[in-house]
């Protein structure tokens, strides 16, 4: 979902003749383990975490064995000039790209799948006064981060918590295209604003409330203890 071979890039590059611009050996280490190597250092592994504008291959649990069957499927493939997967949408976004990306961000047109708004945990700047989430990060910039690899993010993510979300619920290639066309409308305009004007006026109220509750029962525990007095 994150590659292809033969097709293009997607969210990470095209896979076609690997084996001829890496070793075998460095790349079933990496697809075992790439956390490892990127933390340890490895000048090819931190090279492609530049390239691919700091998206990290998640750790698919992938065995040694697995990864050289995956790798012999990519030298076959490469060799016989077959495609496998297909690259993110490149066409030229339109208007009505823009608009649709919008409205699937903010929840007003739904995923196909059900998947839930973008807005329940992110915020981006222009999407009207009731803001967003702030469980992720602001989205405002995600296309200078991103790049033309933003839909291939949106559609295959590689982070923990928007998997755990969309695994079940994917978002489709022209979803996210559009979803992505829109973040990229906004992206030259300066992040959100946190509100907090209703985060203010609910302590507001909480501590009204509170002190109120407090007056009203001093007021009912005085008039139980003046009756409760003996009279002479």
């Amino acid at each position: 979902s994150c590659h292809t071979i033969g097709a293009g890039k997607n969210v990470g590059p095209d896979l076609k003749d690997l084996g001829k611009r890496r070793p075998h050996e460095w790349s079933a280490k990496f697809i075992t383990g790439p956390s490892a190597m990127i933390d340890g250092g490895d000048p090819t592994a931190l090279t492609l975490l530049r390239e691919n504008n700091g998206v990290k291959m998640p750790e698919l649990g992938v065995t040694a064995a697995e990864a050289q069957a995956l790798l012999k499927l990519i030298d076959d493939y490469s060799a016989q000039g077959k495609t496998l997967g297909t690259a993110s949408i490149s066409r030229p976004a339109t208007p009505e790209d823009f608009r649709r990306g919008k409205l699937y961000f903010t929840g007003d047109l739904r995923f196909k799948s059900g998947a839930p708004a973008c807005m329940s945990c992110h915020q981006a700047q222009g999407v009207g006064g009731w803001g967003g989430g702030w469980l992720g990060p602001d989205l405002t910039g995600a296309t200078a981060k991103f790049g033309a690899g933003l839909s291939g993010v949106i559609e295959n993510p590689a982070f923990p918590t928007m998997q755990g979300v969309f695994i079940k619920t994917p978002v489709s290639a022209e979803e996210a295209f559009q979803v992505a066309a829109y973040l990229k409308s906004v992206g030259s305009q300066p992040p959100a604003k946190r509100d907090v004007v209703f985060p203010v006026l609910g302590v507001v109220g909480l501590v009204g409330g509170m002190l109120l509750s407090g007056h009203l029962g001093r007021k009912r525990l005085k008039g139980v203890r003046k009756s409760l007095k003996p009279r002479a």
